[in-house]
């Protein structure tokens, strides 16, 4: 499961570091892809076989189900792990989600986000009120047991 945030730079090859307790979890490869935020998306290859077959269950004939198929598949890329722990994120990719040289990398279960720290920071903002929240998860049962 993927936890926590870090922050790490994209070097001039488009190469990110992947936090250390993310490696093992990659060891079998990952593909990225486009977030619905302006953000990408870091998935194990298992993971992101059960984000095809679903997206794929979705019928054709649907305008959304195409959005959405375009969104995952056409905005995604298979990456590994080099020999330093990085992976290279496409330039489509980069652009996409305006990555400049800072990273934030956000756990988020089974798959990681990739976002602009700037863009990051006034996501942060807007998901730690408590208010909102308050109001916002009102719907879901969250509990535990």
């Amino acid at each position: 499961m993927f936890l926590g945030q870090y922050t790490h730079t994209i070097d001039s090859k488009n190469r990110l570091i992947i936090p250390v307790r993310f490696r093992a979890l990659l060891s079998s490869g990952a593909y990225v892809t486009q977030g619905f935020d302006r953000n990408l998306m870091v998935y194990t290859t298992e993971s992101f076989r059960l984000l095809a077959e679903r997206a794929s269950a979705i019928s054709m004939t649907n305008p959304e189900a195409r959005a959405i198929r375009r969104v995952i598949f056409g905005g995604a890329a298979e990456a590994s792990l080099d020999s330093t722990g990085r992976i290279l994120i496409p330039h489509y990719l980069r652009s996409y989600a305006e990555l400049d040289s800072e990273i934030t990398i956000v756990g988020a279960g089974e798959y990681f986000e990739l976002w602009s720290s700037e863009i990051w920071i006034q996501v942060l903002a807007s998901i730690t009120d408590p208010d909102v929240n308050a109001q916002r998860f009102a719907d879901y049962d969250l509990s535990a047991g």
